[in-house]
């Protein structure tokens, strides 16, 4: 088998298709995931309990 030009340009082709595919995935699981309903399902990252709250800077 020769790596010729028309191999290469099918290679490229088959992995820009495989990538569009994982992406129309990803967008559909996405797009598609239940939504909290109220403030105590969101994941610890999205609260906005603050645990050090900024200090005022005085020397300003």
């Amino acid at each position: 088998m020769q790596l010729t030009r028309e191999f290469f340009d099918t290679l490229i082709v088959v992995v820009i298709l495989i990538g569009l595919a994982l992406a129309v995935v990803r967008l559909y699981a996405d797009f598609t995931r239940p939504l909290p309903n109220n403030p105590d399902d969101e994941p610890d990252w999205a609260r906005d309990d603050d645990t050090q709250p900024h200090k005022q800077n005085d020397d300003l």
